[in-house]
């Protein structure tokens, strides 16, 4: 909806640029950008039918600049002859119509509107037609209220019933298209015809012209559900069906009458009969909710003193009946009744109003008696932040994969679930490992030229089992290729010892002793250069098989753990070590080793032999069979002497030639 600011500001008085009122009723949730020639482009919210006209945001405007709307003044002048017989009105459904009200305007010269009209309506979006019709657009505008404009003339007995059309009944609106109407349709008609589809359209058999001297002007309240059927079903959207189906101001039918009339009047020099014809039915009437101060400041998070909710629910319209200490009786007008239904709509209000902004961003207190924190989530958000600390991306895959998948990485098809009614044949079995989707992803990469891939994933993998529902439990996998370092110069490629290293720091993480692995004979591995954690998972090097069947252009080092497994081997228990007092004293070791030797025999004979005095080991280098290990040296108790530390160094140099067989460099 256009909104001109120079009408706007006929309402009320603000100070504000154009971007920043936008900015403001943008804040505040409607959603508005500011346009040349000072225009607001407004974007109404489905729920706010109060904001269908520039009333509507001036409302907005108050609420947020504190400034107070214009009331809106006007003198309609009647003449001595009376309404009584000169127009008769008959609502037979005032369920649907439950409110309708007509004037007559005699005398009227149709011609032009004044440039002043033309403009106003030129900037809403608005074509100008004749001083009459422009008048109610313009009040459509101005209050959101529809209106229609009858030429008298062509009224048979000046008679108008409010009907539902007979079924099969044709009807010619103004814009020259003919409709056939069903019988859940309302129409104004007379006693011969259809004059006009009731919210939507006038008929074009009683438009108003130059010709026209008299005006029959109407001005109804409308069912919202029916007038939004008729649109639909007609296949016609106009700015009057889109008010009434979003609901009108059942107090404002009257003034945009009075003041309709008035100025076509004015602007035609008509003469308006004294009194109105008015049908009602069941009168529209407010309601009150009450409003608990503290359960809003509760809800929001914030500190919002009562007398500003007071205050900006007052700018909005509403009223407030009583005040006290715990509760709050609120009046809603009836512009607001098709939206404020409960309490936590008032909330709503308020806070908007108050500013989103100023309410502190904090995590909701949510526990309650019983409640127990969820340890799996806690330690899987654990692992995800020691593998981002690694350098890895976390990826989510499909869970669901297809047999092309299973072919290439030579998954067993044995124990799968299948999927009874796939979407495709690709989607079509939940997956039991991980990295197939992982796989897929380091694919996507490579054909896009993107070299360096380093992600993993956290989630959930599927095996059939005796119940109705297949097994589900939480795995870690990651997929790593090409080069870790940055440098252009530095190029070197993951290997086994880098995805251990990952793997070390996971379990590092997670208070765990990285236990004792072996070599794997998993599927998904090289032989020779994957190991197995028992009763955990696996890692190491890619099979090349798969390698050639996913068409990897380079070397890709694997893992997957089961997360279930892992987790049990948590004890639970803080053990508090306090920071060393003493320098630490570091020795290398570097040996050529025997193709059978294992890594963890040469670490178990170094503790061994170095006792208590060697606090950490690990190899930092490796050249085909030769490999360097850093021993770190430290006492608890003591700062460690030169003699002492080569002393226990030649021990364990001298342990590992004789036992281990291993050669010094």
């Amino acid at each position: 909806m256009r909104i001109p600011i120079e009408w706007l500001k006929d309402l009320i008085t603000f100070r504000a640029g154009p971007d920043q009122l936008a900015k403001w009723l943008t804040s505040a949730g409607l959603e508005t950008v500011a346009m040349p020639e000072d225009v607001l482009e407004v974007d109404v919210l489905p729920n706010r039918a109060d904001c269908w006209s520039v009333r509507g945001i001036a409302r907005e405007v108050s609420a947020i600049t504190k400034f107070k709307v214009k009331s809106s003044k006007f003198k309609i002048k009647e003449s001595h002859k009376r309404i009584n017989g000169t127009v008769k009105v008959e609502v037979r459904d005032k369920d649907l119509c439950p409110r309708y009200m007509a004037r007559v305007i005699e005398n009227v010269k149709v011609n032009e509107s004044p440039e002043w009209l033309k403009k106003r309506l030129e900037l809403a979006g608005i074509r100008s037609i004749n001083n009459v019709v422009d008048v109610t657009n313009y009040l459509l505008h101005e209050l959101g209220q529809p209106m229609h404009a009858f030429d008298a003339t062509l009224i048979k007995d000046q008679s108008i019933i409010v009907r539902r059309a007979n079924p099969g009944e044709k009807a010619v609106t103004l814009d020259g298209k003919g409709h056939e109407l069903g019988s859940d349709i309302l129409v104004i008609a007379d006693p011969e015809k259809i004059i006009a589809v009731a919210g939507v359209m006038g008929a074009a058999n009683t438009e108003v012209s130059v010709s026209t001297k008299t005006v029959i002007l109407e001005s109804a309240y409308f069912d919202p559900i029916s007038i939004h059927k008729t649109s639909k079903q007609i296949k016609t959207r106009t700015e009057s069906s889109i008010r009434f189906e979003h609901g009108v101001d059942w107090e404002i039918v009257a003034e945009a009458l009075d003041r309709g009339a008035a100025l076509i009047a004015e602007l035609g020099r008509g003469d308006i009969l004294k009194g109105k014809v008015e049908s009602l039915g069941k009168e529209k009437k407010t309601k009150t909710i009450e409003l608990r101060p503290e359960r809003v400041n509760t809800l929001l998070g914030a500190e919002i003193p009562v007398g500003d909710m007071t205050s900006i629910l007052g700018r909005l319209g509403f009223g407030i009946k009583k005040v006290d200490s715990r509760k709050l009786k609120v009046e809603i007008p009836l512009f607001r009744a098709m939206d404020i239904e409960r309490e936590i709509d008032l909330i709503e209000e308020i806070a908007r109003i108050w500013g989103y902004n100023r309410i502190e961003a904090v995590m909701p207190f949510t526990a309650f008696a019983g409640k127990e924190k969820d340890l799996g989530d806690e330690l899987r958000q654990t692992v995800r932040e020691a593998l981002v600390g690694c350098g890895l991306c976390e990826a989510q895959t499909n869970s669901m994969i297809g047999p092309k998948d299973l072919e290439k990485s030579g998954i067993s098809n044995e124990r799968i679930v299948t999927i009874s009614n796939p979407l495709t044949i690709e989607m079509s079995i939940m997956r039991t490992h991980l990295l197939p989707g992982l796989l897929n992803v380091l694919v996507h990469n490579q054909n896009r030229q993107v070299e360096d891939v380093f992600v993993f994933e956290i989630g959930k993998v599927f095996k059939p089992s005796k119940n109705k529902l297949p097994d589900e439990s939480w795995h870690l996998a990651g997929v790593v290729s090409g080069s870790p370092f940055m440098s252009r110069l530095d190029k070197g490629g993951v290997d086994y010892f880098y995805v251990k290293g990952i793997l070390e720091n996971v379990f590092r993480q997670l208070k765990l002793e990285f236990p004792k692995v072996m070599e794997s004979s998993s599927f998904w591995l090289q032989p020779g250069k994957g190991a197995e954690i028992e009763g955990v998972g696996f890692f190491g090097g890619l099979h090349p098989d798969i390698q050639r069947n996913y068409e990897l252009t380079k070397p890709a080092f694997v893992f997957e753990l089961d997360l279930d497994a892992l987790f049990k081997l948590i004890s639970g228990e803080k053990v508090y070590e306090q920071l060393p007092k003493y320098p630490a004293i570091s020795r290398d070791i570097s040996m050529f080793i025997p193709a059978e030797l294992e890594h963890q025999m040469i670490v178990e004979l170094i503790r061994k032999v170095g006792d208590e005095l060697v606090e950490d080991i690990y190899p930092f280098d490796k050249y085909k069979d030769s490999v360097a290990y850093r021993i770190v040296y430290r006492d608890p108790n003591k700062t460690l002497t030169e003699d002492e530390v080569n002393k226990k160094h030649q021990e364990i140099v001298s342990a590992l030639t004789s036992k281990l067989m291993v050669r010094i460099r």
